[in-house]
């Protein structure tokens, strides 16, 4: 459990961090003046940043999960071999 939840942190903050730093959030707004008796601003999300920003903490989370299975099974069998050398 541990293992999963720091893989999804990890790929949280990581994959934050590439999103803002490489691709260009462009906020989208209309400003309405003296709709329904006041000015209104409307400020919406850009889907395209969104979707793209998911799936790159998605990857990058199963990245760090698979990586991390990997080392320990390398170190799973070290052991198993280095306990089998020490027995005979």
């Amino acid at each position: 459990m541990k293992k999963f939840f720091l893989s999804i942190v990890g790929g949280l903050v990581i994959g934050l961090i590439l999103s803002f730093s490489f691709m260009e959030y462009e906020s989208s707004w209309t400003h309405h003046i003296q709709r329904a008796g006041v000015d209104q601003m409307v400020e919406e999300m850009d889907f395209d940043f969104v979707f793209t920003a998911s799936l790159l903490v998605v990857g990058i989370s199963i990245l760090i999960f698979a990586v991390w299975s990997f080392i320990e099974k390398k170190k799973d069998e070290k052991f198993l071999r280095d306990f089998e050398n020490e027995k005979n």
